[in-house]
């Protein structure tokens, strides 16, 4: 339980780092790092699944919340790199979410570990 708190509280900021994260490319490699670093110990400890949902939701969160309307104004204003950028993001904070929703749906019942039943 205290794993998918810390994952809930974790992606918040490393969504609002990453977008502002424009031109310090040091920041975007940081916030890589931990989020591989939450994937990581999320698979040694058997909760992937729960992981990457937990951190995904308040990532996807951030993200849509600053994402969606710069992508809109930027495809307004026809710039190409801008809209690519935020389009990058919000396809990112996709597939984290749907990637721990399929782990979900497709594992078996669980006799060990952090999600046991």
């Amino acid at each position: 339980m205290f794993w998918v708190l810390l994952c809930l509280i974790a992606g918040g900021p490393c969504a609002f780092l990453a977008l502002e994260g424009i031109g310090a490319p040091v920041i975007e490699i940081v916030v890589t790092l931990v989020a591989v670093g939450f994937i990581l110990v999320g698979s040694r400890n058997h909760a992937l699944a729960d992981t990457l949902t937990a951190f995904g939701l308040t990532y996807s969160i951030v993200i849509v919340g600053f994402a969606v309307p710069n992508l809109v104004l930027a495809a307004q204003h026809n710039d190409v790199g801008t809209a690519a950028f935020f389009a990058a993001h919000l396809a990112v904070a996709g597939a984290i979410v749907l990637s721990g929703c399929w782990i979900v749906l497709t594992r078996g019942p669980r006799t060990s570990g952090l999600g046991a039943r």
